[in-house]
């Protein structure tokens, strides 16, 4: 069975990503459950990022964190008006991102999402060409489940010409949670969410069985890091974990663990510092946790105990 020891956000500053890159076996000072990241292609410092990836160890798989939220796009602003402002930093948000699925631009919204997820695709396998047969995406804020965002992500895959290996769908089995008894120690917002992703994917699932492209059983994962997000610390993954390991073998499937080790080290350097809520996310002491959650004996020793 395969486990993903998964990290967001790559690419913020190249002191962040370091910090994610420690929590990988093999890396320069890195050790830890780590085994794959995705990077941000339109972060300003995405080539010095980049060049910590070069030398990488085998295992540790990376992929594209496409970005529709915060910060600059990868696009040209001007094919992208609905979604940058003047300055080219994106404007929407998962509200205005959600509301524009339905609205009267909903088909120009598409398109536009189409050509900026093509260019995020296109500069990081432009970066890393061995990517092109195997590309792995998934979203910023979990935005790919969102029905203008799930349909454009397809179709700027299928124009890249890549053979798609992976597509997160952050939908957690919520029975695992309940038999293990975690569910009380899941804040309410964090039970929003996961409520909304689940609905968000029931229609998705049909937009991808028409797609023409793998299947989600041949393409995605059991999930967990929605519940859990913002700290996602060792004792609670290490109480749910036999409990996804049974759902994920049930359904003969990988299984992926999503964490944010990498702190960012100040609002400046943030992709955004105009945007509160992703700068104390990004700044957070949360990421410190789930750090040292990813290097921490007592969760590597649980999920030995959980491969038998």
């Amino acid at each position: 069975m395969d486990f993903i020891f998964h990290a967001d956000d790559f690419g913020i500053t190249p002191e962040q990503s370091r910090r994610i890159l420690e929590c990988c076996d093999g890396c320069p000072g890195g050790a830890g459950l780590l085994n794959s990241l995705s990077i941000l292609a339109g972060s300003p410092r995405f080539e010095e990022c980049a060049r910590l990836l070069d030398g990488r160890p085998d295992g540790l798989r990376v992929g594209v964190h496409l970005n529709f939220v915060e910060g600059p796009c990868c696009a040209d602003p001007a094919e992208v008006p609905l979604l940058v402002d003047e300055k080219g930093m994106f404007k929407l948000g998962y509200g205005g991102l959600l509301a524009g699925s339905w609205g009267a631009n909903s088909a120009e919204l598409r398109r536009q999402l189409t050509v900026e997820a093509g260019a995020q695709i296109a500069r990081v396998v432009g970066r890393f060409p061995e990517l092109a047969t195997h590309l792995r995406v998934d979203g910023h804020q979990h935005t790919q489940l969102i029905p203008a965002v799930f349909d454009a992500t397809l179709e700027a895959v299928r124009q890249s010409g890549c053979t798609l290996e992976y597509l997160r769908i952050p939908a957690e089995p919520t029975g695992a949670f309940l038999r293990s008894g975690v569910a009380g120690t899941v804040r309410p917002i964090n039970w929003v969410k996961h409520a909304l992703l689940n609905v968000l994917w029931r229609r998705d699932r049909r937009a991808l069985a028409a797609s023409g492209l793998p299947s989600y059983e041949r393409a995605s994962a059991v999930f967990c890091g929605v519940l859990f997000s913002g700290h996602m610390d060792q004792g609670r993954v290490a109480r749910v974990l036999p409990a996804l390991t049974d759902e994920a073998r049930r359904r003969e499937m990988p299984l992926e663990l999503l964490f944010h080790p990498g702190r960012v080290a100040s609002a400046t350097e943030c992709l955004n510092p105009a945007l509160p809520g992703f700068v104390e996310f990004s700044c957070g002491e949360g990421r410190d946790v789930e750090h040292d959650a990813l290097r921490s004996e007592e969760l590597r020793a649980s999920f030995e105990a959980v491969c038998g």
